[in-house]
């Protein structure tokens, strides 16, 4: 799919149902997705958490996000299909892994859950700040996470059984109201 980055079915796509967002990400592979959905059920238990572990196929790391209001819609996924084809290419396959989970506490109410790293996952860091700056994007932090679920109660920051896997390709989602899967809408593997 590399060579090939304009769909021309993407627009029909995107206005069959309202899109919540459209975003550049890397997936777990099943094993590591199988160890996120365990860990988010173990920490919903320890803390007494009531907000349901995210469906095991939505487990991500979100790289970049793209504006998704019905105007930018179709010109935000055609330069996101542009930008993943050209970010791939001269990249190796790395390791990412998370060994710690902690509440993202800047809202009120409805928190992130969310498995984080230590100081780790230099390669990772690297594609998303040289993603950034393909995008025209000089600020801005990237933190890595995967989110295990959204609850009211805030989990403070606390050690878990390391989750990792490798990753060779970058994928662009679209999220749809209301549904617990996304629609896939690119893939495009590291070409080194």
């Amino acid at each position: 799919m590399n060579d090939s980055f304009l769909f021309p079915d993407v627009p029909a796509a995107l206005k069959e149902q309202p899109v919540t967002s459209v975003f550049l990400a890397i997936l777990p592979d099943q094993a590591a997705a199988e160890r996120i959905a365990r860990c988010a059920g173990e920490v919903r238990a320890r803390h007494g958490l009531k907000g349901a572990p995210r469906p095991t196929g939505r487990f991500h790391v979100t790289l970049h996000a793209f504006d998704h209001a019905p105007h930018a819609l179709e010109r935000s996924v055609q330069m996101a299909q542009m930008v993943a084809a050209k970010m791939v290419k001269g990249v190796s396959p790395f390791e990412v892994r998370f060994d710690r989970v902690k509440s993202f506490s800047e809202k009120k109410s409805n928190h992130p859950c969310v498995l984080v790293d230590h100081e780790g996952n230099e390669a990772l860091r690297t594609f998303a700040s040289r993603l950034k700056s393909e995008m025209g994007k000089a600020r801005g932090h990237f933190a890595p996470h995967v989110t295990l679920l959204y609850d009211d109660a805030v989990v403070e920051e606390e050690i878990v059984e390391s989750v990792g896997w490798r990753v060779h390709e970058i994928v662009l989602l679209k999220a749809i109201m209301n549904q617990k899967t996304f629609q896939e809408l690119g893939r495009w593997a590291f070409e080194v």
